[in-house]
């Protein structure tokens, strides 16, 4: 199965998912490929750890809202960030650096 359609089975409603699709579309990137479905957007990581709006415009972490397949080659698609975020669907985000997750993969 293509990361995409593997993406689209983590909604029960398929319009929740085409509304990602479209909010990341509009203000973020959307990688899709044989390896990743990946919709990322970027935002500074004060607003995520202190929910702070003062540096909204310096962007340095890329927020992943939806990823599916392999990560990897996610890395080389998107340029460096300080920050990668993520939730995992029980409202606890994940804040960690570019380069130590790149690493890891």
């Amino acid at each position: 199965m293509r990361p995409y359609d593997r993406a689209k089975l983590l909604y029960d409603d398929p319009k929740d998912f085409y509304t990602v699709v479209d909010y990341c579309g509009t203000y973020g990137v959307i990688i899709s490929n044989e390896d990743v479905f990946a919709c990322v957007y970027k935002i500074h990581s004060d607003y995520i750890l202190k929910k702070s709006y003062n540096n909204l415009d310096k962007p340095n972490t890329w927020f992943i809202y939806l990823l599916a397949g392999n990560p990897k080659s996610l890395f080389s698609l998107v340029e460096p960030a300080e920050f990668i975020c993520f939730e995992r669907f029980d409202k606890n985000y994940r804040l960690i650096e570019f380069n130590k997750i790149k690493r890891r993969y």
